[in-house]
């Protein structure tokens, strides 16, 4: 079992160290999660897109919580912005800022390629089982 566990923790080092540098700040800061990275994709294609959670949870088909708490971290992290309509609901645009754009532009350039695009989804898979504790740590250090 010890050895089991001790060879995914070597082969996803070695995964881990194909990807750029870069690209690696990104995940682990931003898109650490498989909604993150299907939000990212589909904002970066349509960039003048906007929406309120709820119509952009419908348009990519998954659910509201997920959606909403992903591009509320999002935001956080400067990939997307924020702003209140008319109506008095938050609508989510694309809107990187400056220190993301190299970074994104480089993982959108890995994602068309079809092996690095595997290896990306796997790290974020795994990324993804840690980013709750993540950033509910961070939200209690903010807290405290």
């Amino acid at each position: 079992m010890l050895r089991r566990v001790f060879n995914d923790v070597t082969v996803w080092k070695e995964e881990w160290s194909m990807i750029d540098p870069v690209i690696q700040r990104l995940l682990e800061k931003a898109i650490d999660t498989p909604v993150k990275l299907h939000l990212l994709l589909m904002f970066h294609e349509n960039a003048r897109m906007e929406g309120t959670a709820h119509e952009i949870a419908n348009r990519v088909c998954r659910d509201i919580w997920s959606v909403a708490q992903a591009l509320d971290e999002l935001v956080e992290d400067g990939v997307m912005g924020r702003s209140v309509s008319s109506k008095g609901d938050l609508r989510y645009r694309y809107a990187p800022q400056p220190e993301n754009h190299e970074s994104i532009k480089r993982l959108i350039a890995g994602y068309d390629d079809p092996i690095e695009r595997d290896l990306l989804q796997r790290l974020i898979r795994d990324l993804s089982t840690y980013a709750a504790y993540r950033r509910s740590s961070a939200w209690e250090y903010q807290i405290a």
